[in-house]
């Protein structure tokens, strides 16, 4: 049965690095003062897989309040979209490395197989990878990388996946996307003169553009890192952050009539002049450092929350992993599709 309608959950979450002020006594010749610095720091765990395990489990607290919710349109005709924010996974160094990445979308595949999520589609948020060190090098070549370390490829991108597929993986594969950002803005990461308790320094960063050079913008295949998926007759748009505000969508070539508008962030808000849905359309946004969540048919003013919920997240390490908590739900109504 095709859907009719799309209602949007906003996990809105602060997914900024944490802001530490630093304070030192300072002498001069009119006397004694005190001076103050700020630095940033990545939050997270230690390990790795520490770190994506409460992460994890934070979304599992999000999820299971979402579908909780007396505002959720149970209906089989209504998709419910689940959004997070981008930089949601990036752990204790600003980026994990390939295989905790493939470990992560694995656990959260699994988190949402069940039958349970058949009508729910979940953007979470982005996450952000790095090449692996290169374990096979001499001790000169790991010696002079530490005294002077090289380039970081890391990539930023959004998982996307349908739920309830339960236990065909194959199933699971094929209604999973991936959309690789493109643009690397100067807040992705840490600026080398601010960064605190080390990490990824915004200047050693070689951003990995998506393979897809025809800038058509389609998906090929789903994990291609183009912008443009189709899903259960619907084809849907998504942009993070930077993307969005320098129109990756609109100046797109040979774009399909896009249904639904997805745009993580951390960072922005919609551009009126970058929506690049068709009439009707529906654009939706979650934003993880202040500009709020958006739920909107193009011709129709943005919708209200139908209810605002906080997250509880109790076993969950949050201190240690997000600077602000673990955020609230906005439940938005059902929204017709075009």
């Amino acid at each position: 049965m095709p859907y009719k309608k799309v209602q949007l959950v906003a996990h809105l979450i602060f997914t900024g690095p944490d802001v530490v002020i630093e304070r030192e006594f300072v002498n001069s010749l009119f006397g004694r003062s005190v001076r103050t610095t700020s630095k940033q720091r990545y939050l997270g765990l230690d390990k790795p897989d520490d770190d994506i395990a409460e992460r994890v489990k934070l979304v599992g607290c999000a999820i299971d309040a979402a579908r909780a919710s007396t505002q959720i349109d149970t209906s089989d005709e209504t998709l419910k979209i689940f959004m997070m924010p981008e930089f949601f996974f990036r752990g204790k160094t600003g980026a994990y490395d390939m295989d905790d990445v493939q470990a992560l979308v694995d656990k959260l595949q699994g988190l949402v197989a069940d039958a349970k999520w058949k009508n729910w589609l979940f953007v979470f948020g982005t996450i952000v990878g790095k090449s692996e060190w290169d374990k096979d090098a001499t001790l000169l070549s790991q010696l002079i990388a530490f005294l002077f370390p090289p380039n970081t490829e890391a990539y930023n991108y959004s998982l996307i996946q349908k739920g309830g597929f339960g236990a065909d993986k194959v199933l699971g594969q094929r209604t999973a996307f991936a959309v690789l950002k493109e643009k690397k803005s100067g807040i992705d990461f840490i600026r080398a003169g601010t960064l605190k308790d080390g990490g990824i320094a915004l200047e050693r960063v070689k951003h990995l553009a998506p393979s897809n050079t025809t800038r058509s913008e389609s998906q090929r295949r789903n994990y291609d890192g183009s912008s443009v998926f189709t899903l259960d007759g619907l084809t849907f748009g998504l942009e993070i952050c930077l993307d969005h505000l320098v129109g990756r969508l609109r100046k797109s070539r040979n774009l399909a009539p896009i249904d639904v508008q997805l745009i993580p962030s951390c960072g922005a808000e919609v551009d009126p002049l970058n929506i690049a849905v068709k009439p009707g359309g529906l654009v939706l946004h979650c934003d993880g450092l202040g500009w709020g969540c958006d739920a909107q048919a193009v011709s129709l003013p943005p919708a209200v929350p139908a209810e605002i919920l906080a997250v509880n997240a109790a076993g969950v390490r949050v201190a240690d992993i997000f600077a602000r908590g673990a955020g609230d739900l906005h439940v938005f109504p059902a929204l017709a599709l075009p």
